[in-house]
C-alpha cells in the first residue's frame, strides 16, 4: 500500500460497534515487513440497518474481488472475543458458525482466536471463562483443534505486534469462501458460509412464527393489549429477518468487466 495513503480508522472502546466497511489498512512491524490488515464489520452489529447479510456480503466481496485481482490470499483471520462476557449465548455461537465456514477447514490453521477486555475481570475469573471457551465443543475446542491460536490482547502495541508475528509464521492460505465464490462459481447463498447463515435466519424465523402463533392465541382480555404489541413485534421481526433472506439471495453485485 503506496506511504501516502492515509486512511482514518475509527477505534472502539466500548460495547458498541464502530466498524461500518471493510477497510484495508497499511502497517509495518517491528521487522519492517509492509502488511495489509483488513478491519470487517462483525456479525451481530450493534447498528441499525446493519444484518449479518449485509456483513457477509461485504466480507464476501472485498475477498473475492481482492483475489481476483491481484490472486492475493491471507495469511491470518483473526477472531475477536471479550473476555469480559459472562456468558457466550445463541448469538455468538451463531457467529462462531458463520466465521467457521467462511473459513473453511483448511483455513483453521491460519485463524487465531483472540481475547480481550482482561482489565474488565479478575485474573481467576478470566483464566476460569478462558478455560470454558477452549474446552467447549460449541465455542473454540473445534477451531483449536484444527490448529487455531488463542492469545490475550492487552491493548498494548507489543501485544498487537506478537499476534500479528504470530500469524506472519503461518503458510498463507484461500478461504473457502474465496474457493467458493471463485473456483466454483457459487453463488454467496449456496456457499457454506451462506448457507448457514440463511439456516440462521430460517432458525429464528421459525421461533418467531411459532411466538406470533401463540400471541394470536391469547382471548385474555386484560392481556390482549400487551400481546397485540408483542405481536406486532414479531411480525416486524419475520419482515426483517425475510429482508435478510431476500437479500442473500440475490448474491454479491458483480463489477462490469474492465472495471476497476
Amino acid at each position: 500500500m503506496p506511504d501516502e495513503r492515509v486512511i482514518v480508522v475509527r477505534v472502539g472502546n466500548s460495547l458498541q460497534s464502530e466498524t461500518t466497511k471493510v477497510q484495508p489498512i497499511g502497517w509495518v512491524n517491528n521487522d519492517g515487513v509492509k502488511i495489509k490488515l483488513v478491519d470487517t464489520p462483525g456479525f451481530d452489529d450493534s447498528r441499525k440497518g446493519m444484518t449479518d447479510t449485509k456483513v457477509l456480503k461485504m466480507i464476501a466481496g472485498f475477498l473475492e474481488k481482492e483475489y481476483r485481482r491481484t490472486t492475493s490470499r491471507v495469511t491470518g483471520l483473526i477472531y475477536v472475543h471479550r473476555i469480559s462476557d459472562t456468558r457466550v449465548g445463541g448469538t455468538p455461537q451463531n457467529n462462531l458458525r458463520i466465521f467457521q465456514k467462511l473459513c473453511g477447514q483448511n483455513s483453521l490453521k491460519n485463524v487465531a482466536i483472540i481475547t480481550t477486555m482482561w482489565d474488565m475481570v479478575t485474573a481467576d475469573e478470566g483464566q476460569r471463562r478462558e478455560r470454558e471457551l477452549r474446552s467447549e465443543p460449541n465455542l473454540f475446542k473445534p477451531l483449536l483443534e484444527e490448529g487455531a491460536g488463542m492469545a490475550r490482547y492487552d491493548g498494548t502495541r507489543q501485544s498487537a505486534s506478537g499476534i500479528i508475528d504470530y500469524l506472519l509464521g503461518k503458510e498463507s492460505t484461500t478461504v473457502q469462501i474465496v474457493h467458493e465464490l471463485v473456483e466454483e462459481q457459487k453463488p454467496l447463498e449456496e456457499t457454506a458460509a451462506g448457507a448457514e447463515l440463511r439456516d440462521i435466519i430460517n432458525e429464528h424465523l421459525e421461533k418467531y412464527k411459532a411466538e406470533l402463533q401463540e400471541k394470536v392465541k391469547c382471548d385474555v382480555e386484560e392481556m390482549k393489549k400487551e400481546m397485540e404489541i408483542e405481536r406486532r413485534k414479531a411480525e416486524q421481526e419475520i419482515l426483517w429477518l425475510r429482508g435478510q433472506l431476500n437479500d442473500l439471495r440475490k448474491g454479491l453485485e458483480r463489477e462490469k468487466p474492465g472495471a476497476k
